[in-house]
């Protein structure tokens, strides 16, 4: 049967209009985590619980399936196309299993939860979300038997963020990485620049903001395609073609916390507005995994924004923006800085070097969770044991501890081993670039972000889903997936 133009375009219709309510439920959690007021939370939890029903319905359709299976035997279809029906018959087949009225449980609990989380991490009061989180981890192993897995619960729930991977492989991986990780700090000498010793007024918000905003600008973030806002925990969103949302967090007695955090969100930014816009709500208009979405952050924020040359190149924003800041330190000190190496206890603010062993943590925690071997309960005490065994810290209150990350009171388990792979796939990628770009350095240092950018979008961008993760990483690098490349560029960097 050769394909139909009328019913191919019928199914992209179809998908259009899903992407739309996408991009409204996207803009109602923006709002949610930005602007909302908080009486308004109750209200907010039971719209997103309707967008997210009204979703599930059309992507669930008997008449959308039907679609696809039909045009799935039809010759004539161009490898695009196949791919995207093939990604969204699985999706189908997965959302199928899964009823309306858990959807819509699911997506209020998500709301009400974080809603009490905003509350609950400045007074450390893990006993007053428990409740919700307890709800959340048992929806998550309900999801997990109702999708279903061959081998572990944890790999239903892995897959929404990184599919065709499984825990059997992940977590080898990972935890040859932390040992990797353990040795290496053990290694490096305790060196590195404190800056917060300044006056508070040095650092204004409304001071960093601008640089912040000049930051992004300069990596190619378009300020008629997206903002940069505050919020209580960092993250990107994308509501849309040319409507792409970055948050950061300022603290003004540390100027350099917002810089990384803005690098990290706008390299997700600026992958979205890299990836195919002609098929946008289908799979080769997506990022095939958060692995390679971290990649790109953790790219920008480390290979490029800890690097010498962009000491350089802050330390000269630095003098439009924040001027005693640049009076006060030297490039050298912003770059020792950047580099400072030391076992901490916030994950997004850790150096590149332990960031990776608070991932190691939050994966071992959660297969506890998700297997039943960890009740909720238990979770403070099972989390200060594990900084304990990983970090040699000891947590003085859950607001440092099991309250910093939003992500498990927003249900979103299974997200927390994409950060790791980012690293890996990022080193991957910038060995090849350095070699691709021999003047990457002076570029950096002169604030000449597009050559960069480019090579991102021709080998990495542009191929929405036309691969597995592991495979685009490895077309982009020229080299099989492998840790090593990660810890060969922290050595060289901090033992060279």
């Amino acid at each position: 049967m050769r394909i139909n133009d009328k019913d191919l375009n019928h199914y992209y219709a179809s998908l259009s209009e899903i992407y739309k309510l996408e991009g409204i439920n996207a803009l109602l959690y923006w709002d949610q985590k930005t602007y909302m007021p908080p009486k308004a939370a109750q209200h907010r939890a039971s719209q997103l619980a309707l967008v997210d029903q009204l979703i599930h319905q059309r992507k669930t359709s008997p008449e959308l399936q039907h679609k696809v299976q039909d045009l799935l035997q039809c010759e004539g279809l161009k490898p695009e196309d196949r791919i995207n029906l093939q990604r969204t018959n699985y999706e189908i087949t997965r959302n199928q299993k899964l009823s309306e009225e858990f959807v819509a449980t699911r997506s209020r609990l998500q709301a009400e939860c974080y809603s009490l989380w905003i509350e609950a991490r400045p007074s450390s009061s893990f006993k007053s979300v428990a409740p919700h989180l307890e709800k959340l981890v048992e929806l998550a192993r309900q999801e997990a038997d109702l999708t279903g897995y061959s081998e572990h619960p944890y790999d239903a729930l892995l897959e929404v963020y990184e599919p065709f991977s499984r825990l059997s492989k992940i977590k080898p991986v990972l935890l040859e990485l932390g040992g990797g990780l353990r040795q290496l700090i053990d290694q490096i000498p305790a060196k590195g620049q404190d800056l917060s010793s300044a006056k508070e007024e040095d650092y204004l918000a409304e001071n960093q903001h601008q640089l912040n905003l000049a930051i992004a600008s300069d990596l190619g973030f378009e300020s008629d395609e997206g903002r940069l806002d505050v919020t209580a925990h960092p993250f990107a969103s994308d509501m849309g073609p040319y409507d792409y949302r970055i948050t950061t967090r300022y603290d003004e007695t540390d100027f350099l916390s917002a810089v990384f955090s803005t690098l990290h969100e706008t390299g997700h930014a600026l992958y979205e507005m890299g990836l195919p816009k002609e098929y946008l709500g289908s799979a080769c208009g997506r990022a095939i995994s958060l692995g390679i979405h971290e990649s790109q952050s953790r790219f920008w924020e480390n290979c490029v924004g800890r690097s010498k040359p962009y000491a350089r190149y802050l330390h000269r924003l630095l003098g439009r923006y924040l001027p005693e800041a640049a009076e006060n330190f030297s490039e050298e000190q912003l770059y020792r800085a950047a580099n400072k190496v030391q076992p901490s206890l916030i994950r997004v603010e850790a150096d590149e070097v332990t960031y990776s062993l608070h991932v190691v943590i939050r994966m071992l925690l959660e297969e506890q969770l998700i297997s039943g071997n960890l009740a909720v309960s238990e979770l403070p005490d099972a989390w200060n044991d594990q900084y304990k065994n990983h970090l040699g810290l000891d947590v003085p209150a859950d607001c440092d501890g099991v309250l910093q990350d939003v992500h498990w009171y927003t249900g979103s388990f299974g997200y927390f081993p994409t950060y790791a792979f980012g690293n890996i796939y990022g080193a991957m990628m910038h060995r090849k670039m350095r070699s691709d770009i021999p003047e990457m350095d002076s570029l950096i240092e002169n604030g000449e972000f597009a050559q960069i950018l480019s090579w991102l979008r021709e080998r990495v961008h542009k191929f929405g889903t036309r691969f597995e993760a592991a495979e685009l990483a490895s077309r982009a690098s020229g080299m099989p997936v492998s840790s090593q490349p990660f810890l060969d560029y922290l050595r060289e960097k901090h033992l060279g």
